[in-house]
């Protein structure tokens, strides 16, 4: 599934008979117009041999007349039906397809790349799709087939005059190729273009509130006229002025094709080598090879942009998945907790050590919490600890077992994320704290909220547990968004949980009434709990805390052991707090 074309033969290979029917209709529409104007010449040369003629003697003519009407209505009913029973199928594989290798795509793709341009190039595969279904359905091949049959007819009617079209298309096909085909990569170029705008625009939208409280809409539009001015618009021109200078170049062999095809059917007249019957039957099937073959250039140039179109939006299903799990991973099960960092190093793609051979071991049930300045590797660590990046050296290991040998799947099921930037989907409170565990009852819902000091605030909204939180979760607040995180790890019920300051966006008394309702849960069902704190009063309570620096550890112990060393590093940083009136 690495091309363009062998995706769209996946998608539509389960229904490969209903495609052949469908595509059948354009054949039928091919021959319609041929059979129509055969039986109108069979009826002119019976009317040139005599004044009146029976029915009887008109049966052939009718023949084909009605023999035409029916081919092309009942193959294209047969269409109908064939298409009933595909294209939504199709559709719906197009989408799971797209949606199942972008879920599995890496974290630092989702890192590097704007969101909206992703967005944009999952709905171009779909939209486009349809497009190239359409230009083989209904544009590109009717206009092919009856330049093609149209053809044959004219070499079975007439030799010299399809001699004379075969010149002319031996010369204007390949020409037009080659100017569609340059043409072609121009439009990629341009969608790849739109694309990143795309993007740019929706990371814009995402990020309006930000733009009206800066006061920074014309400064925003400014930058979006610019990339049209210097990006968008003149790949715009280049491929406008390219269509113009070829549209002229082709306008004007195809016209000097067409009076001299005119000139010669005079001749060939006058001649008396072909009759008044075979004039009409010629020049139908002239007028309609040269329409058509001119058509179908112009569809074959659309065609061509509706594949570049494709293939840019397809780049996204070319990006590799992520490869952080073995081709067989196993189920991770946990019984206890315990988790053990082992001589792990990690270090970006251009070569820069984030941390350096870290030992840790936290023991099944204990609660621990990493501190450190910005930079440390504290995030990092956790990062790597839910398999967001594969650690370059070194291994981690939970109960036993390597999480680089379970699937990500069952790593991630089993451990409970509280991060700072707490980000919902546009549905319901309830269904964003029920998230957690599938098959949840409001029961089960409410009363972890009632958990995280948030039912009280939900019971007061008008549509209670079912209003929406709009996108993101804008219409709460940063602690109300908190404590709905919190809700769900509750709910979820995890061996392991994380917290990366987990209370920061709450006023005083209710993170203490949110850290006392939470630890005794936690100290309940002997959770193991690893959390990353700034502010260093939130971690007090905890079992034990470890320092890091430049992705090391430089200090472990207890919060009272760590505040007892007299050139601690965690006793500068709490000094520092302290004295500065952060806590």
């Amino acid at each position: 599934m690495n091309t363009p074309f062998s995706f769209i033969w996946s998608v539509i290979k389960p229904y490969k008979y209903q495609y052949m029917v469908m595509m059948a209709a354009p054949i039928a529409t091919a021959i319609h117009p041929i059979m129509y104007n055969y039986a109108v010449k069979l009826l002119i040369d019976l009317f040139t041999q005599r004044q009146q003629i029976t029915f009887a003697e008109s049966w052939q003519p009718i023949a084909f007349f009605v023999g035409a009407q029916f081919i092309m209505d009942g193959a294209w009913r047969a269409h109908n039906f064939a298409q009933l029973k595909c294209m939504p199928y199709i559709f719906q594989s197009i989408a799971n397809k797209v949606c199942t290798h972008c879920f599995n795509l890496s974290y630092t793709f989702f890192q590097n790349n704007l969101s909206g341009s992703i967005v944009g190039k999952i709905k171009g595969i779909g939209d486009n799709y349809y497009k190239i279904h359409q230009s083989l359905e209904a544009q590109l091949s009717p206009p092919l087939l009856i330049t093609l049959f149209s053809g044959i007819s004219l070499a079975c009617t007439n030799i010299k005059i399809f001699v004379f079209i075969l010149i002319f298309t031996i010369i204007y096909v390949p020409m037009s190729l080659k100017f569609f085909t340059k043409l072609a990569k121009m439009e990629q170029d341009k969608q790849d273009s739109w694309y990143h705008l795309f993007g740019t625009i929706s990371d814009r939208i995402s990020n309006i509130f930000t733009i009206f409280s800066f006061a920074t809409k014309n400064r925003e539009l400014e930058k979006i006229q610019d990339y049209y001015k210097n990006v968008q618009n003149p790949l715009a021109i280049k491929y406008y002025k390219y269509d113009l200078i070829i549209s002229i170049i082709l306008s004007l062999f195809y016209w000097i094709f067409l009076i001299s095809l005119f000139c010669y059917v005079i001749y060939m007249r006058n001649k008396g080598e072909i009759s008044i019957g075979d004039i009409a039957f010629i020049m139908s099937l002239t007028f309609l090879f040269s329409e058509n073959s001119w058509l179908t250039t112009m569809e074959m140039k659309d065609f061509l942009e509706d594949v570049a179109a494709f293939r840019s939006a397809f780049s996204i299903m070319q990006t590799p998945p992520c490869t952080i799990d073995t081709p067989h991973p196993h189920k991770l099960n946990i019984s206890k907790g315990n988790i053990v960092f082992q001589d792990i190093s990690f270090n970006y793609e251009d070569g820069n050590a984030v941390i350096n051979r870290l030992n840790l071991h936290i023991k099944a049930g204990q609660k621990i919490g990493i501190v450190g300045h910005s930079g440390a590797g504290k995030s990092t660590l956790i990062a790597l600890l839910l398999k967001n990046f594969k650690a370059t050296d070194g291994d981690i290991i939970i109960d036993g077992q390597s999480v680089y040998d379970v699937s990500s799947d069952s790593l991630r099921s089993q451990i409970s994320l509280i991060p700072q930037d707490i980000m919902l989907f546009h549905r319901s409170i309830g269904e964003n704290i029920g998230y957690a565990k599938e098959n949840a009852t409001h029961g089960d819902i409410e009363n972890a909220a009632r958990t995280a000091n948030i039912h009280a605030f939900i019971e007061t909204l008008p549509d209670k547990y079912n209003t929406l939180v709009g996108e993101r979760g804008v219409k709460l607040s940063g602690g109300q968004r908190q404590r709905i995180a919190i809700a769900r790890a509750v709910l979820k019920a995890a061996p392991i949980l994380i917290l990366d300051e987990a209370t920061s966006s709450l006023d005083s008394q209710t993170e203490q009434e949110i850290q006392k309702s939470i630890n005794t849960i936690l100290d309940a069902n002997n959770v193991t709990v690893i959390a990353i704190a700034h502010r260093l009063s939130t971690i007090k309570h905890l079992d034990r805390i470890v320092f890091m620096q430049n992705g090391t550890i430089v200090e472990d112990g207890s919060f009272t052991e760590l505040l007892s060393m007299p050139k601690g590093k965690f006793k500068e940083l709490w000094d520092s707090q302290v004295n500065g009136m952060v806590i």
